[in-house]
């Protein structure tokens, strides 16, 4: 159940009705990771009133919050005169995504939007916050954005919540032999397959289609196209929603990039596609040779353009580069074709309203919000700049010399230096948030460089 412009009364009347006594009030950190509180319906109203405190902790923690980012002695951020004290920030609900949580009794959950105490407006690091100003600048300058996330992920016969100990290769999958778009292997896990799809149709998630993926146990599950924000709610949504189930059915679902190396990896496909403010799709042109409007080329141009700088925004962690090999079907260079998966922006033509692009570079690791920004900002950036994308690809761009692509980054380290000198990366994001993330990338970096890895002492125990 969704709601659709609801006031606070209306908000408790609906929960009222559902015999709701719990509502989750959640919103993304960094990471892409759900961070909130429970709350009796009871004390809903003053919440709705004048917002949530929550101590703003989590922007800093590590992904597995191993440890605490200090910031930065010269910190000038978001919140300047007491970012060293760790204070409250105020988790506001946004009342049009209300819906009704299927697998817990008589909860509900509301996403929130995250703001300074004392009217003092949005923390500029939100990545929710960030998506929805690109969005806001569509609109100014006479476009709604479309998109749709694909998301692949996989189960694991592992339990959740414990310390994971084991080597890569020791994990235990739902399946131990891939099948890709395998209808017979599809029915052995539809068990839980149909688990998933059941009960997030019911939790207000357009799915549209399952199918087993290249990797053992992986998944891909399609979500139906929406206003950009909108999809993107639906996928950080799904992402949460997911690993709740797995758990709850003793699995444990990563979308983890790379879990290990002999497994394929698992992607976030970002569509997006542009309309008028008269709800016209403005990508497709039947006088044009290859039916794209010069609207569409100068998108993809901008996309093309920012993707080295936007790469760490979309590939977050080490271990997303471990993904980027040819064959992959992830994006590995700044290319683009028509319907072609082996370069890194394919175009899908379909008519006025279904033509669009496809970002092949984001991972499952990919917070959404973030996700859906770089592909938006990069296509907007392109039509202010009337960028020109360059010749279409039409063969196999994974069998090509490399010297003569453009390359993406092939790690996190460089993607993070792109990103902190991009120009367009702080004219859309703001310093604000690009410096936090970058400091927090970094971060991830210095705690991957003193790992010792098991490939380390499998190669290194015994020979020296």
């Amino acid at each position: 159940m969704t709601a659709d412009a609801l006031g606070p009364a209306d908000v408790l009347e609906r929960l009222k009705s559902d015999n709701i006594t719990t509502v989750v009030l959640g919103g993304s950190d960094t990471h892409g990771i759900m961070r909130g509180k429970r709350i009796p319906v009871g004390q809903l109203p003053e919440v709705l009133t004048h917002g949530m405190p929550i101590c703003d902790v989590f922007w800093v923690m590590h992904v597995d919050e191993s440890d605490l980012v200090a910031r930065p002695d010269n910190y000038t951020g978001y919140f300047p005169t007491e970012t060293q004290g760790y204070p409250d920030i105020h988790a506001v609900a946004d009342l049009d995504t209300l819906r009704i949580v299927p697998w817990h009794p008589n909860t509900a959950l509301l996403l929130c939007d995250w703001e300074l105490r004392e009217g003092r407006g949005a923390v500029p690091i939100s990545p929710r916050g960030v998506l929805r100003r690109v969005v806001d600048r569509a609109r100014e300058m006479g476009y709604e954005s479309l998109s749709a996330l694909e998301l692949e992920f996989y189960l694991l016969r592992e339990k959740a919540g414990t310390a994971h100990h084991k080597r890569p290769d020791e994990l235990a999958p739902l399946q131990e032999v891939p099948s890709t778009y395998g209808v017979v292997m599809g029915s052995l896990q539809e068990d839980i397959g149909s688990i998933i799809r059941t009960k997030m149709l019911e939790y207000g998630l357009p799915v549209e289609a399952c199918n087993p993926e290249t990797g053992p146990g992986q998944f891909e599950i399609t979500l139906h196209y929406g206003p950009s924000l909108t999809s993107s709610d639906h996928a950080f949504l799904f992402k949460s929603g997911v690993k709740e189930l797995a758990a709850q059915n003793d699995l444990l679902a990563t979308f983890m990039a790379k879990p290990t190396t002999a497994w394929a990896g698992n992607s976030c496909h970002v569509h997006i596609s542009l309309r008028d403010l008269q709800g016209r799709g403005v990508f497709f042109d039947t006088d044009d040779s290859e039916q794209l409007s010069a609207t569409m080329r100068h998108f993809a141009g901008g996309i093309l353009a920012t993707m080295r700088e936007f790469t760490a925004l979309i590939a977050p962690t080490p271990n997303s580069y471990r993904r980027y090999v040819p064959y992959s079907w992830a994006g590995t260079t700044a290319t683009w074709g028509i319907d072609n998966r082996s370069v890194g922006l394919r175009v899908i033509r379909d008519g006025d309203h279904g033509t669009r692009l496809e970002h092949r570079q984001p991972g499952g690791d990919a917070n959404p919000y973030l996700a859906t920004a770089a592909t938006l900002a990069g296509g907007l950036h392109g039509l202010i700049k009337t960028i020109d994308p360059g010749a279409l690809s039409t063969g196999d761009v994974y069998s090509q010399p490399v010297e003569q692509l453009t390359a993406l980054p092939a790690d996190l380290a460089e993607a993070i230096d792109l990103l902190e000198g991009s120009q367009p990366a702080r004219d859309w994001f703001g310093d604000d948030f690009v410096d936090h993330y970058v400091h927090m990338k970094r971060a991830e970096l210095k705690a991957q460089s003193i790992a010792v890895t098991d490939w380390e002492v499998a190669r290194y125990l015994e020979a020296t």
